[in-house]
């Protein structure tokens, strides 16, 4: 019974999605651009098919934004969500995401080695989620990521983390290992079009990995006092 019920909990709800990948790039001209996939896809299903949907996985709080890549990025959206409504810094917002989702991965983890041990290693090894939080604090166009990543005590028991990393001007969060130095659009593209320059690393993974990334890509552009969407996928995500 116990085991159904964790059946249950990680296959009938649909709830342990994962989402890939987004480029954020602070440009020469002070502005954020970011440019994602809108490919969600459902890792923990019965009949082992590719499941997925599109969603843009690009949110804001306020004036404080952040996009998501990770497994159960429902989970990460809503509680990303509620530290940001309940605090006004966002250092302080961070910290209390970061808690609670380690709480949330540490059952998720538990239980997922325990009946998807084939899953639980590929978590070991890539990590569980990124979430970044980008804007304007402090007058300053800002990017931190927060990695959660999870290993396994001298026990045998879960241990999920997370680390906050500041980003300079460009960041990269799900798929991206795969991305050549000389597939790199030219210089005076990243320099005269940066929404161009993070759209093609999207469609670069779109391309080598079409079952994890594919099109649309959302773009927008980050003001200090205003937000440009110049693409925007209006799909409703069952979260």
């Amino acid at each position: 019974m116990k085991r159904l019920l964790a059946l249950v909990l990680l296959v009938l709800t649909s709830l342990k999605c994962f989402s890939t990948c987004i480029v954020i790039y602070i440009a020469d001209n002070g502005h954020i651009y970011v440019a994602a996939d809108s490919r969600r896809s459902f890792i923990f299903n019965q009949n082992n098919k590719s499941q997925f949907e599109s969603v843009c996985k690009i949110h804001n709080v306020g004036s404080s934004y952040f996009a998501i890549a990770g497994i159960d990025d429902s989970s990460l959206l809503k509680n990303a969500t509620v530290a940001l409504k309940e605090n006004s810094q966002i250092d302080s917002a961070i910290k209390v995401f970061g808690t609670t989702m380690v709480k949330h991965y540490d059952k998720l983890m538990t239980e997922t080695k325990l009946y998807y041990p084939d899953k639980f290693k590929h978590f070991l090894k890539e990590g569980l989620a990124s979430v970044s939080f980008f804007g304007f604090f402090d007058g300053s166009p800002t990017i931190k990521n927060v990695d959660f990543l999870c290993s396994v005590g001298k026990d045998g028991k879960v241990i999920s983390r997370y680390r906050l990393r500041k980003v300079y001007n460009i960041t990269v969060i799900g798929i991206s290992q795969d991305i050549r130095s000389e597939e790199l659009p030219a210089k005076q593209v990243i320099e005269q079009n940066p929404e161009l320059f993070v759209e093609s690393l999207v469609k670069i993974e779109a391309k080598k990995q079409p079952l994890a990334v594919s099109e649309p890509i959302d773009l927008l552009e980050l003001k200090e006092n205003s937000a440009v969407w110049l693409r925007k996928n209006e799909e409703i995500a069952s979260y």
